[in-house]
């Protein structure tokens, strides 16, 4: 009887072993890109706005040309608004600031197109409107694909109005 050496006995254990066929390890390896490649999107896709646009360019330039009067009423209940600019004003935001705080309201849809004027907005109540300053923020519409959607304007394109 033949003795078998220490190599020999590695040399079947080798061949007994069975790994994964290259077919598998690559479809393994194209399934584990495709999996990374829709989650870095997923991710990426929050850090990217729908670009929305007015008047065939980008809503932001549109703000700078909007250009509008706002005053509020001597009972402080109302806002009356005109619009001298170009561009359609839809609604409006107010930045209630006063004593270290400040809130933002959203007001209803006005459609405030060039030229025109609305004289009694109503302000929000729950607000003690003495020694505050109310910034009103224009509000766009604009197509993005099919859909229409809002912009609300920085706050630098706002009027600033001392109570």
């Amino acid at each position: 009887m033949k003795k078998r050496g220490k190599n020999a006995i590695m040399n079947i254990n080798a061949r007994e072993r069975k790994a994964v066929s290259p077919v598998v390890s690559t479809v393994l390896l194209i399934v584990l890109v495709v999996i990374l490649a829709i989650i870095i999107f997923l991710w990426a896709r929050g850090f990217i706005q729908e670009k929305v646009e007015k008047f065939d360019k980008p809503i932001e330039s549109s703000c700078s040309e909007v250009n509008f009067d706002a005053s509020i009423s001597a009972d402080k209940s109302s806002l009356s608004v005109v619009n001298k600019g170009n561009v359609p004003i839809y609604s409006l935001d107010l930045k209630i600031s006063g004593e270290g705080e400040s809130d933002i309201e959203h007001l209803s849809p006005i459609n405030l197109n060039p030229g025109s004027s609305d004289p009694s907005i109503v302000l929000p109540t729950g607000y003690s409107y003495s020694e505050k300053t109310i910034t009103v923020i224009p509000v766009l519409l604009g197509k993005s694909g099919n859909e229409n959607k809002q912009y609300t304007c920085p706050e630098k394109n706002g009027i600033e109005i001392e109570v």
